[in-house]
C-alpha cells in the first residue's frame, strides 16, 4: 500500500497500524520518502521517519488511576487525554527534517497544550 501511495505521488507515508504498518514505513525508506510512525516513537527505524504520532497510554492509565483514587473518576463516559495531559504527542523528529518546520510544529503543539489555540474539532461532521 505504501509503494502504491508513493507511486501515486505521495511524499509522506503516515501509517496508522502500529507494528502492522512497518511495511509502509519500509516502502518510504526504500523510495527515499518520509514516513510517519504511530502509537510509539518509531524513529529507531531510521532517519526517514519524520516523526511519530504518539499515544500516551501510560499517561492515560496513570491519570485514570489517580481519578479513581481521589474519587473523581466518571465511569461510563469517554475520557479524552490531549496534549496537555500527554495523552497524545509527537515523537523525535528526524535530524534530516527542516529545523524551521520542526520549530513551528513544536510551537503549535505547545500552543494547543496551553490553550492558546483552541477549537480543535473532536468529532466528525
Amino acid at each position: 500500500m505504501g509503494l502504491n501511495q508513493i507511486a501515486a505521488g505521495s511524499k509522506v507515508v503516515f501509517q496508522v497500524a502500529g507494528g502492522c504498518g512497518l511495511g509502509a514505513l519500509l516502502a518510504a525508506k526504500q523510495q527515499k520518502e518520509w514516513g510517519i510512525g504511530v502509537d510509539a516513537d518509531q524513529s529507531f527505524l531510521g532517519p526517514h521517519i519524520l516523526t511519530s504520532a504518539l499515544k500516551g497510554v501510560d499517561s492515560a492509565v496513570f491519570l485514570t488511576s489517580k481519578a479513581v483514587q481521589d474519587g473523581t473518576f466518571n465511569g461510563g463516559t469517554n475520557a479524552v487525554f490531549g496534549l496537555d495531559q500527554e495523552g497524545v504527542g509527537l515523537g523525535k523528529f528526524s535530524a534530516d527534517a527542516n529545523k524551521a518546520d520542526i520549530a513551528k510544529t513544536v510551537k503549535i503543539e505547545h500552543d494547543i497544550a496551553n490553550g492558546s489555540i483552541s477549537g480543535i474539532p473532536t468529532t466528525l461532521g
